[in-house]
């Protein structure tokens, strides 16, 4: 959780400076404090210095602290409610109004994508299933047993093959070492496991199970232990090869290295796997700056339009899909996996058309166009940002 709780922080930093740079010049209920401003030196004029912003009234107790978080918080709360009904319904609207100065009604856009990211990690690691195993895949049945088995051979051929690859002396030879024996403690009683309870099976079918019908059954059983005895060679012999090819450095790959970056994740799965989940998070930002080029193109011909409006037009388009993503993996954990793949397939487009003909100010066709062009580059953007989030977890 401590990925979380890092962009939370993110998150409420981010909320709270936002509050304090848009908020409204004074109240109607304010006290005008009158001398200098505390922070610049500035004569006052009334309950904030012109020069800085800052407060005249200066507070010093632990009371007004609180009051002044509960005060950042429900601010920033109003201004969502404003925000996201008008993301999810008008959202060219929103960022047409946003662009045009009207900044203080709104959440910010980074503001409101960086706590939308948190909040769609958080409910994306709450509503993922755990894969369920069936009867038949528990260790304590054949066929349970039989897979275990077979995972445990991939995994200890694969520190096998690391192992080859270090030099002779190298500290991490003494943790594979230990590694492959467990391995091959737990085969082990795999294996005798598998031996009893095939005993016992076959002494309680003797009696019941025809001698034809007995023979096709073993025959069966065999076929099948050495199909994936045969499978798993096959695995045992492919690792082998790329091992002995990074070793002799034949690489075949157009990136240099990618095959020792491969070795790496598959003798780690699970760091991999864990890295790439932060990284996701961590570098979900660069979603904006990668689909900004894209957006240009788009309208290269339209010099109105500045980079700035671009940003604007991603980055709350980012927070619908965000929203759309925790929608639909809410409706899959509570059984409504078809209407949300629904969602996933058709909102997506109308919402692009929408945005793009009211906040850009085009007409139906040039609409139409774009969205199937957005829908392109959104395509594009998500396969640089695996490509970067797969490169910095290996």
């Amino acid at each position: 959780m401590s990925m979380e709780i890092e962009i939370a922080t993110d998150v409420v930093a981010e909320a709270l400076v936002v509050n304090e740079v848009e908020k409204t010049a004074g109240t109607s209920h304010a006290i005008h404090a009158h001398g200098s401003c505390a922070n610049c030196g500035t004569s006052l004029t009334g309950a904030y210095c012109h020069a800085c912003g800052q407060a005249a009234h200066i507070h010093r107790s632990l009371l007004h602290m609180a009051e002044e978080l509960l005060h950042g918080l429900f601010h920033f709360e109003t201004k969502a409610w404003r925000t996201i009904p008008a993301l999810i319904f008008k959202p060219g609207q929103l960022t047409r109004n946003y662009i045009q100065g009207q900044r203080t009604r709104y959440v910010s856009p980074l503001a409101l994508f960086l706590f939308l990211i948190f909040v769609m990690f958080f409910v994306l690691s709450l509503t993922a299933s755990s894969p369920v195993d069936s009867i038949s895949d528990k260790p304590q049945t054949k066929t349970g047993i039989t897979k275990a088995l077979q995972k445990n051979r991939e995994a200890m051929a694969t520190l096998e093959a690391a192992k080859a690859l270090l030099p002779a002396g190298d500290d991490g030879r003494e943790d594979m070492n230990d590694g492959i024996k467990e391995l091959a403690s737990d085969i082990a009683e795999l294996e005798a496991s598998l031996k009893r309870l095939e005993s016992k099976e076959s002494k309680e079918n003797k009696d019941q199970v025809p001698a034809s019908s007995a023979g096709l059954a073993a025959s069966e059983e065999s076929n099948t232990t050495a199909d994936v005895n045969k499978k798993s060679d096959k695995i045992n012999d492919v690792l082998k090869k790329i091992d002995r090819k990074i070793t002799e450095g034949k690489s075949s790959s157009i990136i240099p290295g990618i095959e020792k970056q491969i070795q790496h994740a598959i003798k780690n799965p699970e760091l991999t796997l864990y890295k790439m989940k932060s990284n996701a998070s961590k570098f979900a930002f660069m979603l904006m700056p990668i689909s900004l080029p894209f957006l240009w193109l788009l309208f290269i011909f339209k010099r109105k339009y500045v980079m700035f409006d671009h940003a604007v037009f991603s980055l709350y388009s980012l927070c619908f899909m965000s929203i759309l993503l925790m929608s639909v993996a809410i409706l899959g954990k509570f059984g409504f996996g078809i209407i949300g793949a629904l969602l996933f397939v058709f909102v997506p487009p109308l919402h692009m058309f929408s945005q793009l003909k009211h906040a850009y100010q085009l007409g139906t066709v040039a609409s139409l166009w774009r969205t199937v062009a957005l829908l392109f580059v959104a395509l594009c953007s998500l396969c640089i940002y695996a490509v970067l989030v797969l490169t910095m977890s290996v």
